[in-house]
């Protein structure tokens, strides 16, 4: 009798580990198919964050440029060297191919002010500005983004 109750109880504990491994195969299979499910259902509606494509940006860098300024006499001068942050490489290579039109633009512009009307940081932000709407009207694959100066001297 000692012996079949050893039978007894030695058979229900390989169904138990059987039966243990279907229910944990069960529950990581229904985890997984919720877990896409929500993630689906997320896309769907739009809550989930979508993928943000990195910016194309670029940078053209200007020749140091050397105008007389516009005061009485003539006798002051501006050195500048200017960079353009844009926003595609395609602009950039617009830029190069467009370099006489930009440079000419910049020239004038910089040349009609007075030492005066760019001593000033907020004159100079207001000279980017200005600077980037011109460049601007020029460029037909992209825009500039932002103008910087890497030199600037009034003598």
């Amino acid at each position: 009798m000692a012996a079949e109750e050893e039978q007894k109880e030695a058979e229900p504990k390989p169904k138990s580990k059987k039966m243990l491994i279907i229910i944990i195969l069960a529950v990581v299979l229904l985890g997984g198919v919720g877990a896409g499910a929500y993630f689906k259902f997320m896309k769907a509606s739009g809550d989930a964050p979508e993928e943000k494509k990195p910016e194309e940006i670029s940078f053209y860098e200007m020749d140091t440029l050397m105008v007389n300024l516009a005061d009485q006499g003539g006798k002051r001068f501006l050195k500048a060297s200017i960079k353009f942050k844009l926003n595609s490489t395609a602009v950039g290579e617009e830029c190069k191919a467009h370099t006489f039109q930009i440079k000419d633009l910049v020239l004038m512009l910089l040349s009609s002010k007075e030492s005066e009307e760019i001593f000033s940081k907020e004159d100079k932000i207001q000279l980017k500005k200005q600077i980037l709407e011109a460049v601007n009207q020029v460029l037909t694959k992209g825009e500039v983004l932002d103008v910087y100066f890497t030199d600037f001297l009034i003598q």
